[in-house]
């Protein structure tokens, strides 16, 4: 088992990615600051895991730009939809209101 190192960053790495998520939906701090975070995390992690496999330095940047930049885009985008989505559905009346007040069943 010559890739344990790989193995325990990549179980980082998801651990960054649903901190992400649970912290932008949660507003645990500013969203910009936990993206920001999440981002430079993904980077470094998914950096180190190719390293730990050894990839060049050259390779391992290249993984850690697209798969940790695409990765945590892609969480901080459903973050966002469902936040914004969430918050839409607040201000809408709820349907059974609108019945009971015009008698309808």
């Amino acid at each position: 088992m010559r890739d344990t190192g790989g193995l325990i960053l990549f179980a980082v790495f998801a651990l960054v990615q649903v901190g992400a998520y649970l912290g932008i939906r949660r507003r645990w701090a500013r969203p910009a600051a936990v993206a920001a975070v999440a981002v430079v995390a993904s980077f470094v992690l998914m950096l180190l895991m190719a390293l730990a496999q050894g990839n060049s330095i050259y390779q391992a940047i290249f993984v850690g730009l697209i798969v940790g930049g695409l990765c945590s885009g892609g969480i901080l985008v459903m973050a966002w939809y469902f936040t914004s989505k969430e918050r839409r559905g607040a201000d809408l009346p709820d349907l059974s209101d609108l019945q009971s007040e015009t008698g309808e069943e």
